[in-house]
């Protein structure tokens, strides 16, 4: 079977959301035509202008044709989704009182706009007009070719696209507001509904250097002539990456001078990762789904790369450790992980590989890859991919081979050792004399069965010298000659795996900088939370670095004994002395990641401290004119020192904020108030949509981290369940927002485990059996 074209012709009634579809399908068969159709009323097929019979069972339309080489025409009626955040949906404003009509493909949903063969590899082109009311915008993937008004509607008529994947369709009706600028004839565009559009600027000019670095860097140019970023009001992901028509959830994508700098640099960030998808999964597209990782490694990594190109003082790599490496090993630390390389076959099993795996995991693969094989070949390796597969489907192995062309190393080799094996290793350092020893082992939270020996790139530097050695075996001797007296494993923090010293002296006498000061604080963590070493231990690692002067290193330390204290606040109070020492340095600084570093101990300590919550408080008073970086931390003490008091006041300020950047950091406030009714109060927003379903899943996990009302949002929780789950259906994102939430509401209450063991829920079912297992070990801890 070929499909080469669609033709889509849409009527759509914007006030009652439904469309009248009309659909020519050029295509090549052998017996009959299957179409994916999730939700239509199907009123006629034809070949050559006559109707033929067909079969529909609401979600495969099978059309028999016998040997066959044309077009068949289908007509039918779809609905815009109004719950959903997948296929079609209605996207409010406003409070509801406006909306967009917007669309989500990925995976599996563009079955539910238009009957198509849903599967990445049938690329075809489409050539869409759709018929609107006259005041309203579209938006789609190419540039409009003609506009014909008929009467008080009009007909848009959009370019053909190149041949893509259905998942990379792309439509928007409704009113945009936009602003615009050229890069080599190409049009970037920066669209959002009306009232917002004043904080894209930003990431239009973003949006172009990254164009511009890519151009470079991959040696191919932008293959459309336009590209269109879009910020929707409600949209379940972070972003998407349709071809020429990438679409965002409005915290990332606007910003300004008047954003904090995490927001800046996520939406730099986010907008650089759907840029690269422009190439990496739209101009070549995996195979099928199984490659899926390969997408989004690659679109992580290299939005690390061109951001930390455009903005070097951001120390972008550092971030990339802390948010893309350190969340894939706690994730491939689980039973529950999977290989890289996942096979997968139902579309539970792909919403669920959405994880930190295919991101995180694969991208750090790729940085120890680029480091292995170094820079320029490793450029020049995707260059020939890009080259070789363009406007068409390929697999991981063809990505590989085309590295290992152009290095001339065993690239493929190695790799397979860690895309088809799942976690990885934690190397035990012992010293005697001149003899280094490592031993390897599997790194699991919780004890398994079974160990599996890595094939590990060792970086070391023994004595000022830099030893590299590929580890093959469970364990080896190196013997340096000479005396070891300082010593540090896994330099830069490029190798995917943790390091753990029986004297952990020489490790501090190396000089270690601040991704190897950061590594050995993420490595011994996690030991602890594995039960491998005691909290003693653990405890003398972070005091060995308690009076650290850099910002990596005092937010990660702020980030675990804050985290510790959540579990049990009486129990783990280093937090305090720690934020006493730390916090002094950092309110003078005003560099970014400074102003970062600053608002998070501020954040912090007015959730461990009432006392210091009550002067922070204070500030509340001049909330609109504060740094944006501290707003949240002022706000969250606020709601700590004023409790019932200050409900009211919270509340009106999150109604009345128009941008969900301030928005967001009300609604963090209103979640940490030591009453656990107004903590309810706050959930239950999302009950009458004025929290938005983009949001809902994201507060759970930051509701249950409060200790004092924990019990009250697992009432809420559990009444809510099918609610929560009809929002994000067809998703995995409920899923993983319960492997956030289960172990923290777990470590009091008996019947969460239990519930959740009880009951069956398919599409979250892996991250259910994840968060169980991070509560078992959150479990000795606490």
């Amino acid at each position: 079977m070929q499909i080469s074209k669609y033709e889509v012709y849409l009527d759509f009634d914007f006030k009652n959301l439904s469309y009248r579809g009309k659909e020519k399908i050029y295509c090549s068969l052998d017996d009959e035509l299957v179409l994916d159709a999730i939700g239509f009323s199907i009123h006629s097929v034809r070949i050559n202008g006559k109707e033929i019979d067909y079969n529909y069972d609401g979600e495969k339309l099978r059309i028999k044709t016998g040997k066959f080489d044309g077009t068949i025409e289908v007509d039918f009626t779809g609905k815009v989704r109004e719950r959903e955040l997948v296929g079609i949906y209605k996207a409010p404003y406003d409070g509801g009182k406006n909306y967009i009509v917007s669309t989500q493909f990925e995976s599996n949903h563009a079955r539910k706009f238009i009957p198509c063969v849903d599967h990445p590899s049938y690329k075809a082109v489409f050539k869409i007009q759709v018929r609107v009311d006259k005041d309203l915008d579209v938006i789609s993937n190419m540039p409009i070719q003609k506009v014909t008004e008929e009467g008080d509607k009009k007909l848009v008529e959009f370019y053909e696209t190149p041949k893509m994947s259905t998942y990379l369709l792309y439509l928007g009706v409704g009113k945009f507001e936009e602003i615009k600028d050229e890069l080599d004839g190409i049009q970037v565009i920066v669209a959002s509904v009306p009232g917002k559009i004043s904080k894209g600027r930003f990431s239009l000019e973003v949006g172009k250097k990254v164009i511009n670095f890519y151009n470079e860097y991959f040696g191919i140019k932008y293959q459309l002539p336009k590209e269109h970023l879009i910020a929707i009001p409600e949209f379940a992901f972070g972003a998407m990456e349709n071809w020429g028509a990438i679409t965002f959830r409005e915290t990332a994508l606007l910003a300004d001078e008047k954003s904090s700098v995490i927001q800046r640099m996520r939406v730099a960030e986010v907008v650089a990762h759907e840029l690269a998808h422009q190439w990496f999964g739209d101009l070549v597209t995996m195979k099928w789904w199984d490659d899926l990782w390969l997408n989004e490694s690659f679109a992580t990594f290299m939005s690390y790369k061109a951001i930390d190109h455009l903005f070097p003082n951001w120390d972008m790599f550092g971030d990339f450790i802390h948010s893309e490496t350190s969340g894939a090993m706690l994730r491939d630390s689980l039973s529950t992980t999977h290989p890289i390389e996942a096979h997968v076959k139902s579309p539970e099993e792909i919403e669920q590989i959405f994880d930190d795996i295919s991101y995180g995991k694969g991208a750090s693969i790729l940085r120890m890859i680029e480091g292995y094989m170094g820079k320029e070949a490793f450029q020049k390796g995707i260059q020939n991919y890009l080259q070789k597969y363009k406007f068409s489907n390929a697999e991981g192995q063809d990505f590989w081979n085309s590295l290992q062309e152009a290095s001339g190393l065993p690239i493929a080799d190695v790799v397979k050792d860690w895309i088809t094996k799942r976690g990885y290793p934690a190397v035990k350092v012992e010293v005697e004399g001149t003899k280094i020893r490592l031993y390897q082992e599997r790194f699991s939270l919780t004890p398994l069965n079974e160990n599996t020996t890595y094939l590990i790139p060792l970086t070391l530097e023994v004595n000022g010298k830099r030893i590299t050695q590929l580890m093959k075996e469970q364990s080896m001797t190196i013997d340096v000659g000479s005396e070891v007296k300082s010593l540090k494993v896994n330099l830069d923090r490029v190798g995917f795996y943790r390091v753990e010293y029986d004297n952990l002296d020489l490790f501090l006498n190396a000089n270690p900088n601040h991704y190897e000061r950061w590594g050995l604080l993420d490595d011994y963590y996690n030991l602890l939370l594995a039960g491998r070493i005691s909290y003693e231990v653990y405890e003398n690692a972070v005091k060995e670095l308690m009076n650290d002067d850099n910002y990596l290193v005092v937010d990660e330390i702020r980030g675990q004994l804050f985290f510790l204290w959540t579990v049990n606040p009486s129990k783990y109070t280093l937090i305090t002395d720690f934020l006493e020492l730390q916090l002094p340095k950092w309110s003078k600084r005003t560099d970014d990641l400074s102003q970062r570093v600053y608002g998070n101990l501020l954040r912090s300590f007015a959730y461990v401290d009432d006392r210091f919550a009550q002067g922070l408080s204070i500030s509340f008073d001049n909330y609109d004119s504060l740094n944006p970086n501290l707003k949240e931390a002022v706000a969250i003490a606020y709601a700590i020192t004023q409790g019932e008091n200050g409900y009211d006041e919270l509340l009106r300020k999150y109604r009345e904020e128009k941008f969900d950047e301030e928005k967001q950091r009300i609604l963090n406030a209103m979640l940490s108030f030591r009453e656990p009714y107004l903590v309810v109060n706050t959930l239950s927003l999302a009950l009458n949509g004025e929290i938005k379903r983009q949001d809902t899943a994201r507060i759970i996990p930051l509701a249950s981290a409060n200790p004092y009302s924990r019990f009250a949002v697992w009432r809420w929780t559990k009444t809510y369940m099918e609610f929560l789950r009809s929002i994000y259906a067809g998703t995995g994102i409920l899923g993983r927002s319960f492997r956030g939430a289960i172990p923290y509401l777990g470590l009091n209450i008996p019947e969460v485990e239990e519930y959740f063991t009880s009951n069956k829920f398919p599409e979250m079912e892996v991250e259910i059996k994840s968060a169980l297992e991070i509560l078992k070990a959150l479990k000795r801890l606490s």
